[in-house]
Order: C-alpha cells, then sequence, then structure tokens
C-alpha cells in the first residue's frame, strides 16, 4: 500500500492493490421502487422544478435560494433514485436504485455501464447487483474491468438525446478496522461508518467516444462520473447519525429503534454517505450555507478549529472562485490512515490524527479538501486522466487560503514546500508532462499532480498578473460548472483572462517536461 499525503499537504485517497474477485449472479426480474421515493422523471424535454416534476421540486432544498435556478439545467443531467437500508452491526447497506440516463454522446447505445466502485481491490469490501432491468424488462448483464464495470443490455438501441431507464438492486458491505491497509472512505472505524461508491453510478460518458471503460488506475481519485441529481430514502438504526451529500427533506415513519431519511442532492457528481456513532458536532452558518464539523469528544477543541477554518475556507473561496451553490457542508473526523484527507461532493473527511497532533496540517488539509467542493465537484476533471488540474488547484488553494486569511508566512512556506518537492523531482531526473496519466506517475504522482501542478498556476499567475489570474478562476469556474473539463479548457480560460497567448507556458509544464524555471 502506498502512503500519498505530503507531509503538509492535504492528500485524497490513494492506495495500492489487493486481491479481486467476482460480482455475484445478476437476477433476470425488473424491480418495483420503494413508493417513499419521489419518481423518476422521464421527460426529454428541460424540466423546471414545478408541482409537474416533483423529482426536480424537491431537488430545491439542497441549494442556496440564489442557486436554485442551476435547475434549469436539469435536462443536462442524469437522475437517480435510490431507496436503501443500512445496517452498521452487519456492515451492510442493501437497496434499489432506479436511474434515468439520457446518452448524451454522439455515438449509439445498445448497452449502458455502471461503475461498481467497492469491488476494486484497494476498498476491501463488495458491491453486488442481484436484480437489474431496463425499460421494465429483465435484462441481460455481464461484468468487465475486473468486476468493477457493470453493463446492462438495452431492449433496444438508444439513439443520441434517447432516454432509458435502469433498476437496479443491490447490497454493499464494508470492512471494520481496515483503513490502514484499504481505502478507508469505505470502511468502519472510530465511530465513522464511511460507504463512500456503494451504489451503482452511470459510467461518464464522453461526447465521441460513448461510455468510459478503462480500468481503474489506485494511483489518484477512483470516481470519474458526470453531473447527476439524487433523491435518497434511507434507513438506519437511530443510535447512529447520518452524514450525507445534499439536505434532508424530511424524516418518513421507520420501525422501532430506526430512522428513515429522505435526502436530495442538487446537481453533483456523486452521493456520499455516511454514519457516525459517538461523534459530537459544532456547526455554523456561512453566506447562507450550513457547516456541520464532525469530532471525536477527546478531539473538541480541535473539532471546533476544524469548524473555524472550514468557515474561513468557504468565505476566502467564495470570494476567490464564485460562490458555494449548497446549502450544506460536512467536515468529519474518521479514520483514514493511508492519506489525510478525502473530498465528496458536501461533505469531506479529515485523518483523525490530525485533530491531536498536527493543528497547521489539519488547518492545511481542510483549506484543501474544501478546495476540492470547486474543483472536482462543481468543475469535473478526469482525475483517472489528468488529476493535475484539480488536485493542482486544490494544492494552489492552500496557498490562496493563507493569503485570504492574512497569513503570508504560511502561504510562502507553502510555496515552498511545493518548490522543494519538485526541485526533488528534477534532481533525480523523474520529471514528467503535468498531462501524465496517474499510471504513468508510479513514485512521482505527488510531486507531481500536487506540487508541480501547484506550480504552474503560481507561474501562470505571475505571467497574467493578479487581476489576470482572478479573472481566470472565476471564468474557468463560469464555464465549467457542472460540466466535465481539460487541460484545453483551462488554457482557453486563462488566455481569455489575460487577452494573451500562453502557449509555450501550457506547453513546458502540462505537455511536456521542459527544464522551466520554478517560479
Amino acid at each position: 500500500m502506498t502512503h500519498c499525503s505530503p507531509p503538509q499537504s492535504a492528500r485524497r485517497g490513494c492506495v495500492e492493490q489487493l486481491v479481486c474477485a467476482l460480482i455475484g449472479p445478476l437476477l433476470a426480474l425488473a424491480l418495483v421502487v420503494g413508493a417513499l421515493a419521489a419518481p423518476a422523471a422521464r421527460q426529454s424535454g428541460q424540466a423546471s422544478p414545478s408541482a409537474a416534476d416533483p423529482f426536480l421540486a424537491a431537488q430545491a432544498a439542497a441549494l442556496l435560494p440564489a442557486h436554485t435556478g442551476d435547475l434549469a439545467r436539469a435536462a443536462e443531467w442524469d437522475r437517480y433514485t435510490i431507496v436503501a437500508t443500512a445496517d452498521p452491526a452487519a456492515l451492510t447497506i442493501r437497496g434499489t436504485v432506479s436511474v434515468t440516463v439520457t446518452n448524451r454522446s454522439s455515438l449509439s447505445y445498445d448497452r449502458i455501464y455502471f461503475r461498481l466502485y467497492p469491488n476494486h481491490p484497494d476498498y476491501g469490501g463488495r458491491l453486488d447487483v442481484t436484480a437489474a432491468s431496463v425499460e421494465g424488462r429483465p435484462a441481460a448483464s455481464g461484468t468487465e474491468q475486473g468486476d468493477t464495470l457493470l453493463w446492462l443490455a438495452l431492449p433496444r438501441v438508444l439513439p443520441p438525446g434517447g432516454i432509458a431507464r435502469a433498476d437496479l438492486r443491490f447490497i454493499a458491505r464494508t470492512p471494520r478496522n481496515a483503513s490502514a491497509r484499504t481505502f478507508g472512505a469505505f470502511n468502519q472505524e472510530a465511530g465513522l461508518w464511511s460507504l463512500a461508491g456503494f451504489y451503482p453510478v452511470l459510467a461518464r460518458q464522453f461526447i465521441n467516444s460513448g461510455w468510459d471503460r478503462r480500468p481503474i488506475e489506485s494511483r489518484g481519485d477512483f470516481a470519474v462520473t458526470n453531473v447527476g441529481l439524487y433523491d435518497v430514502t434511507v434507513e438506519f438504526p437511530s443510535a447512529w447519525t447520518l452524514v450525507s451529500t445534499g439536505s434532508r427533506v424530511n424524516s418518513l415513519p421507520a420501525r422501532a429503534g430506526t430512522r428513515r431519511e429522505r435526502l436530495v442532492s442538487g446537481p453533483q457528481r456523486e452521493f456520499y454517505l455516511g454514519f457516525t456513532r459517538g461523534l459530537e458536532q459544532a456547526s455554523t452558518v456561512v453566506e447562507g450555507t450550513r457547516i456541520v464539523s464532525h469530532y471525536q469528544l477527546a478531539n473538541a477543541d480541535a473539532g471546533q478549529r476544524a469548524l473555524r477554518f472550514a468557515e474561513q475556507a468557504l468565505r476566502a473561496y467564495n470570494l476567490r472562485y464564485g460562490p458555494y451553490p449548497l446549502a450544506e457542508l460536512e467536515v468529519v473526523q474518521g479514520a483514514m490512515t493511508t492519506f489525510l484527507g478525502m473530498e465528496y461532493p458536501g461533505a469531506v473527511l479529515i485523518e483523525q490524527t490530525l485533530y491531536a497532533d498536527n493543528d497547521r496540517v489539519l488547518e492545511t488539509t481542510i483549506a484543501h479538501e474544501i478546495a476540492h467542493q470547486w474543483w472536482y465537484s462543481l468543475v469535473g476533471t478526469d482525475a483517472q486522466g489528468e488529476p493535475w488540474i484539480d488536485e493542482g488547484l486544490a494544492s494552489y488553494a492552500q496557498v490562496l487560503y493563507y493569503e485570504a486569511t492574512g497569513n503570508s508566512a504560511r502561504a510562502a512556506e507553502e510555496l515552498e514546500y511545493f518548490r522543494g518537492l519538485y526541485r526533488r523531482l528534477r534532481e533525480a531526473n523523474r520529471d514528467a508532462p503535468l498531462a501524465t496519466p496517474p499510471g504513468g506517475l508510479r513514485g512521482n504522482y505527488v510531486p507531481v499532480a500536487y506540487a508541480k501542478a501547484a506550480l504552474f498556476f503560481h507561474a501562470l499567475r505571475g505571467q497574467i498578473g493578479e487581476e489576470g489570474f482572478g479573472r481566470f478562476l472565476q471564468r474557468y469556474l463560469a464555464e465549467g460548472k457542472y460540466r466535465e473539463t481539460a487541460g484545453p479548457d483551462v488554457l482557453r480560460a486563462a488566455e481569455t483572462a489575460c487577452l494573451c497567448e500562453l502557449d509555450t507556458l501550457y506547453e513546458d509544464w502540462v505537455l511536456s517536461a521542459a527544464p522551466v524555471a520554478i517560479p
């Protein structure tokens, strides 16, 4: 297992390989989604949040009032309705997911593809689909890429722009106390039962090549997904506290000793679900967004400081990048062990030892992970192909955060830390273009995707000036919000912001390993 956390820099999940298993058989039968969940809409035209579309109307609860107009873009997003029961004692969550999917490519489809992330060996758990149908008919199925990619055959060819509905029954199982050897975000340990990727999620679609069917690379982040809208109903023991993407709509009748909550996501790239037991909470409201800090009782002071760091980061990034549109944001202390932090839409997980051992790294990690709410969540990138974009922007956010909080000395120290990592990489003759996929960065993933990438954005700032760099950040967000971007989009936004040509800068840093001056 690789420990991918640089000592001063926040890290997202990164582990090496274990052993893969085979998926359980898919039963050929249709599903009936629970009546407590809102129905998935199927119209092809642009929807509006109204009584005529209750699924969409409910989504407004996850957004700040000033951003509910974003739902006018709902035709761009697939829809998920999940009804599940969580059993922390058995380490299982089982339920149904109904997905309304639009063919957003230029190709015709004869299959729909889903990612089963927990079947990657790094997770140490399982996600089994036990029944599946498409358009109410039993669907032929199969798996690829070591059981992490599931396909369902369509009853008829789905043309570009066509819409289909798939219903799947699933059960996911996590390990317990396994963060030292598996991906800690899918694990029960230290009062947190984290269920990242617990449901079948549609594989990403590319406009010109259709479904993303690549194998999952352990280095970097696993999930590469398009934006979707989620309506999730989950039943769980009342002794546990729910942590999730999005916002609660209401509580529903449940069995004795359990609670049943309905949640909606707003436009999100995935839906995070977790449960805590024995953790305390503190909260505040920043420009309309409620921030909740979940922390272990022994670290109450640090838990309060974590809330303050999150508040400062949200204020700084709202001003620097553009407003965070969601009503809630949660920061959770947990046993991550092999990495310092991990981000999900509306929720970030922070390694528990930082609350006791290193306040500086705790602050930096929270600043980094909250920056990913913009760079990964709002603006999508290909973490399995170009991790330098979101990791570079989130790493450079550490510098911007300390500048915004008036701590210029720490901002300078962050930059010097990145410079040191990158200098040592070059001295070892291991430099690589920023555009290198994670599989090509064996042994130098962090120095390239984090340090060199952060320095690229510092070099860009130096070349186009402070005002130009500010325009670049806000333009990149405005143009990429809820979309998927790539390196050329970064270049285009920067050149538009400065009204200048940046080909040489981009070529030297991103497309080659030229001996650039370290800014």
